[in-house]
């Protein structure tokens, strides 16, 4: 029997206790709703994963949980700070404890409850009994998201790879028993509003680029040449903001001392020339704080005067102001400049791992192989080195752009728009009469630069990127990124043009790297057919994405873009609705429901609203047809023949030919 804690002091709480024992929590009405999509969920499960891999017996916290405590003895706390993940962790052990691997070892959940929220309590409601109570057409902002956890939960527990681990490694022991949270409460009668202000604005806890940062300018004994590594800190890390305007925000003639007349050339790869050219030769630091600070620093000195730098914000140049998302954050960007510029003596594998997690230790391992001699020149040299970077990715590594209309439900609520590929260039403006330079973005491979072809090459960039980015959805599997920027900064090292062709060679073949491993696993791992490709929900995503931009072509759908789709479907469903079955979509040999023939990925939304209808049925849904030109082959089928057992089997192998194909004709 559990010891009951006490509601007013602070506890560690395993997982497996957190709603096993008496404790109830609600989310208040005043709290938003539940909005964690794949990437933070994905995130959180393979935390856990690689903690439980060290094989070490400490615990690992996932953060605090702060709540105001019950007013009587039967209320549940309400939760003030911690709800996202309170509810992804409530949903991860409803569904364990229908796995088998699970059976008897996480207890009865108490449950978690929408203050107000009737529809998104019912819908943790159905997901603990795997029924979703409300028609698709009636849910809302606050259930779908959490239906949409569900079933992204549902596809981790269903990869083979992710289940492998678990059983290898204890994970479930792991999760329930070592994975813990802080609970700390509150008064009831704290002002909330100031509680968020304060841990809004307090500015305490360092992050990782803020240690990462402040142990690279320690190695730094100029101020001046510490002035620049803060200025191109700052800069590199906006990241929805093309890093040309933000190094030297405003300021048109040091843009052009920097980026050339035309604000398209790579800043210089010499730390000194970039120093003269940004801070001018005899200019004084352009940060004071900095100026003061002794020419030798410890770390916490590094610290503290890092923390007093203001950082600059672009207000006299706003065009283009939240108008493009960058499709990693900064900490990820840095570890792919350190992959990019790897020791020949350090492992592939291990050197490029993209987990921001190991940030800090990244840079404290690269720089601890350095002899003390070194380490200044080593950061100056990254220092440029991030910026030219930085100045590729904008111009090669696609955007969204809030500007372009959404195609085939391309979008989410978070990033409005659709994919873009463009380099900075300058242009005019004129305002009251008078001219001055102002920033136009360009396709990044024009005609006039690289053939006559090259507008088409450029679309196909942007569709393999974009089929990648989906593909790849965690941060830490966007290797992609590294081979892509690896190519382009090897070119820039060697001051050689980058042309479309090359540079789609590149993705091309990354990408067919990854399809001919995924047609052919491990028969021991992964089920697969008579012919050994992956059933089910063990067929790689790339398999999907890398056909469906393929059939970009072989169907002539130039207007084609990609969706975040992440749900594999059964057009055929594996729970057939026999009382209005039809033998045109009846398939008997039950086996073939998960071969890729029967098989297409889609969004979560669509892959609940199809649920288990009929092929015919689902073909008559027009907009959900346009997210996969799989899916829209499979659907035009449907509905002017049938789709039985010679349908799938057709079907699957006219699919596989065309991967086969790609495979054999590969640049």
């Amino acid at each position: 029997m559990q010891e009951n804690l006490m509601s007013d002091a602070v506890h560690a709480i395993s997982v497996g206790r957190l709603f096993s024992s008496s404790d109830r929590y609600s989310i208040p009405l005043y709290q938003r709703n539940y909005t964690w999509g794949e990437e933070q969920i994905h995130r959180l499960v393979h935390d856990v994963i690689d903690e439980a891999k060290r094989g070490q017996t400490k615990d690992y916290f996932l953060g605090n949980l702060v709540v105001a405590p019950p007013e009587h003895k039967d209320d549940p706390f309400d939760v003030i700070d911690g709800q996202q993940r309170l509810t992804t962790l409530y949903v991860l052990l409803t569904k364990l404890r229908k796995y088998p691997e699970a059976q008897g070892r996480v207890s009865r959940l108490q449950p978690l409850i929408y203050e107000a929220r009737e529809k998104a309590t019912r819908a943790l409601r159905g997901v603990a009994v795997s029924t979703h109570e409300d028609d698709e057409s009636e849910q809302s902002a606050e259930d779908s998201g959490i239906l949409q956890a569900a079933n992204i939960i549902d596809q981790l527990l269903d990869d083979p790879e992710t289940m492998r681990s678990f059983g290898a490694y204890n994970v479930i022991d792991y999760l329930l028993n070592r994975v813990k949270i802080i609970r700390m409460p509150i008064d009831r009668g704290t002002d909330l509003n100031k509680y968020f202000e304060i841990m809004n604005t307090r500015g305490v806890q360092l992050s990782a680029i803020d240690i990462v940062k402040a142990r690279l300018m320690r190695h730094l004994s100029d101020p001046h040449d510490r002035s620049l590594l803060g200025q191109v800190w700052s800069a590199c890390s906006d990241m929805d903001h093309y890093v040309s305007m933000s190094l030297v925000s405003g300021d048109t003639v040091k843009r052009r001392a920097v980026f050339g007349s035309d604000w398209e050339q790579l800043p210089p790869n010499d730390f000194g020339e970039l120093r003269r050219r940004l801070l001018g030769t005899d200019s004084d630091v352009s940060n004071p704080s900095v100026d003061s600070q002794p020419l030798s620093m410890t770390l916490d000195d590094a610290i503290a005067a890092y923390s007093r730098v203001n950082e600059v914000v672009d207000t006299d140049e706003a065009e283009g102001d939240n108008r493009f998302t960058s499709q990693i954050t900064f900490p990820t960007l840095l570890l792919h400049a350190l992959a990019i510029r790897r020791p020949e003596s350090v492992a592939n594998r291990e050197d490029r791992q993209l987990d921001d997690k190991l940030l800090v230790s990244r840079f404290t391992e690269r720089l601890a192989k350095l002899p003390r001699s070194q380490k200044a020149s080593w950061v100056q040299d990254f220092t440029t080195d991030l910026l030219r970077i930085r100045c590729l990715f904008d111009r090669f590594i696609l955007k969204r752009d809030a500007t372009l209309g959404a195609g085939n439900e391309s979008t989410t609520d978070e990033e409005p728009g659709n994919w873009s590929l463009y380099r900075l260039s300058r242009g005019e403006s004129v305002s009251r009469g008078s001219r001055r330079d102002s920033p136009r973005y360009l396709p990044s491979f024009s005609s006039e630069e690289n053939g006559s072809d090259a507008a088409d090459v450029q679309r196909k960039v942007i569709l393999l990127q974009s089929a990648l980015r989906i593909t790849y959805t965690s941060p830490r599997t966007m290797h992609w990124i590294t081979e892509a920027l690896s190519f382009v900064v090897r070119h820039a090292d060697l001051n050689q043009e980058v042309t479309a062709q090359g540079f789609l060679n590149v993705l091309e073949n990354f990408a067919l790297d990854r399809l001919e491993a995924a047609m052919a696993p491990d028969p021991e791992k992964v089920d697969v057919d008579p012919n050994g490709h992956p059933l089910g929900f063990g067929i790689p995503r790339i398999m999907f994405t890398y056909l469906d931009y393929l059939l970009v072509e072989e169907m002539n759908e130039p207007s084609f873009t990609f969706s975040y789709r992440t749900s594999i479907e059964h057009f055929s469903p594996s729970k057939e609705d026999v009382e209005h079955a039809s033998t045109a979509t009846h398939v008997q040999d039950r086996d073939l429901l998960n071969w890729f023939g029967n098989l297409a990925l889609v969004t979560v939304s669509t892959n609940s609203k199809f649920s288990n209808n009929s092929p015919r049925e689902k073909a008559n849904n027009r907009p959900a047809r346009r997210q996969s030109l799989k899916l829209e082959l499979m659907a035009r089928r449907a509905e002017t023949s049938s789709w039985n057992d010679d349908d799938i089997k057709a079907h699957h192998e006219k699919m596989v030919g065309v991967l086969q194909n790609a495979l054999a004709q590969r640049p």
